[in-house]
């Protein structure tokens, strides 16, 4: 009977940093995935003649040509074999005027807003964009700037308590800044409030608002996004998922596909196997999951096998936000249909915390509007273009739609989704739709198989985000042989955080097993 050393249960991003990691160590590795492709969210799929990207954005960390970041540096180290395309902007943030605002002009697209913000690379550079949209801002968004610099030579340490104690005195700020919102965070450093809406515009891509979100995390994440630019593989998410596939492979790895873990046996108060497909049984020494742990806890583990402490953990936590995306497949160019941005937000409000109470309820006015041919121009056909709008919602917001209704229900909301970005930008892109296809919370649900579809994870809020989690990870963990990698872990959601979670269990469990424990 064949016991692997690691048995990995999901091939998302997370999952698949794992299993390369163990298995480029050396160790018997097996990577089960329920579905017939790697990746999880970062695939692709076909309509038409248009390949669409599920679900990523703009990767952060992918570095410069000439300054290699966290994401390129994984795949380096993996050898893994990705062509990147690099772009050098951030994102734009346009607010129309409504009825009753008197701080409006008109923008260069012939729109009446209170805010429309191009938001420039480099930290001087989208400092001083700031101050020219906001007089009195560029000190305090490069006091920012500066406080992210040195935060990041303190996260190294975050995976050892006693090491971050000891480095207080060279990080005074950091240890001041811990316990404190976005907001708080911008206010001690003297930002005034319409800069801070502007710099605050990423944080959907949390999941958490200004009110709640930890302002170091924040600043982590937008220090990424500012510092050098993003990145896209030139065959999108899935290039990379494909790329990981081939690392375990060449390592000795194997790799199940149509393999659903449907049970998880038990062994002296420990994992010990896992059934696939309700038949077959696999022992391991040692288990990472990238599933979400209330599918894990509900579906493959006996009640009475799971630990409290996990259950208290689960009913203490909220469930993130969910996503509905609508993809278009356009027979215009970018250039014919007047888009001349790759990522822009189009927001009701520019407060973070009005935007995340308008979207407890279905769309509300908050939509992101991506043009893929904007960084990898022969992402189409000739003459074609795709677009990708995503809005986010928080909670069960589907519960009141009947199933004869949901057609209807889901054509309605990508029609207002459409129509709010042509309003927003003065284009027209219903006349040039030549395929769509409409992504709601179910929709992610059925292929995440997570709590209302998120692919978030937990809320990121200020007694639980990242660092807390960071210190905690050992001790959250369920069992000292099963550990947890991907959203629902200390970093959220996000790409190179799946990554790394999956990364930083493997090496754990690579520790472990060359220590014989």
């Amino acid at each position: 009977m064949k016991q692997y050393d690691v048995i990995v249960i999901g091939a998302g991003n997370g999952g698949l940093a794992a299993a390369a990691t163990c298995a480029r160590e050396g160790l018997s590795t097996l990577l089960l995935e329920r579905h017939n492709i790697p990746g999880g969210s970062a695939s692709s799929f076909v309509r038409g003649r248009f390949e669409f990207e599920p679900s990523l954005h703009e990767l952060a960390g992918v570095g410069a040509p000439d300054e290699v970041g966290t994401i390129e540096d994984m795949f380096n180290r993996f050898e893994g074999d990705v062509d990147w395309h690099r772009h050098d902007s951030t994102f734009r943030l346009v607010v129309p005027a409504k009825e009753g605002d008197t701080d409006t002009f008109i923008n260069e697209d012939g729109v009446e807003v209170t805010v429309d913000a191009r938001m420039p690379v480099g930290f001087h550079n989208f400092a001083k964009k700031l101050e020219e949209l906001v007089p009195g801002s560029y000190d305090s968004c490069m006091a920012a700037f500066d406080l992210s610099t040195r935060m990041f030579k303190a996260f190294d340490n975050l995976e050892n308590p006693s090491k971050l104690v000891g480095s207080v005195k060279d990080l005074p700020d950091i240890m001041r800044m811990v316990s404190h919102t976005m907001n708080e965070g911008l206010d001690a450093l003297g930002m005034p409030k319409k800069a801070q809406d502007i710099f605050n515009t990423y944080w959907c891509y949390l999941g958490s608002p200004g009110s709640q979100l930890d302002f170091l995390y924040y600043l982590a994440m937008v220090h990424s996004y500012i510092k050098n630019g993003t990145g896209i593989p030139h065959l999108r998410s899935h290039e990379m998922s494909l790329a990981i596939d081939d690392v375990i492979r060449r390592n000795g790895g194997d790799i199940w596909y149509n393999s659903e873990v449907t049970k998880v046996i038990m062994k002296d108060g420990k994992p010990a196997a896992v059934v696939i497909n309700g038949e077959k049984t696999v022992y391991g020494k040692y288990f990472i999951c990238n599933s979400s742990p209330n599918a894990v806890w509900a579906d493959l583990f006996d009640e009475k096998d799971i630990p409290a402490k996990q259950l208290k953990m689960l009913n203490s936590r909220k469930v993130a936000c969910s996503l509905t995306t609508v993809y278009l497949g356009m027979n215009k160019t970018k250039e014919e249909l007047g888009i001349k941005d790759y990522s822009v937000f189009i927001a009701p409000d520019s407060d973070s915390d009005k935007q995340y109470e308008a979207a407890q309820d279905f769309f509300s006015g908050f939509c992101i509007i991506n043009c893929l041919n904007e960084i990898i121009p022969d992402c189409t056909p000739e003459g074609t273009s795709q677009l990708f709008l995503t809005t986010m919602t928080f909670g069960d917001v589907m519960k009141d739609v009947k199933p004869q209704d949901y057609k209807k229900f889901k054509t309605k909301v990508a029609k207002d989704m459409i129509e709010t970005c042509e309003k927003a930008l003065n284009i027209s892109i219903t006349p040039y739709i030549e395929e769509i296809e409409i992504a709601l919370p179910p929709t992610f649900a059925r292929y995440l198989n997570t709590p209302f579809g998120t692919p978030y994870g937990y809320m990121l809020e200020k007694w639980d985000s990242m660092i807390p989690r960071t210190v905690q990870y050992i001790q959250d963990q369920p069992f000292s042989n099963f550990f947890f990698c991907g959203a629902s872990q200390e970093r959220g959601d996000g790409y190179g955080c799946a990554y790394y979670t999956g990364e930083k269990a493997g090496g754990i469990v690579v520790k472990k097993v060359k220590e014989g424990k």
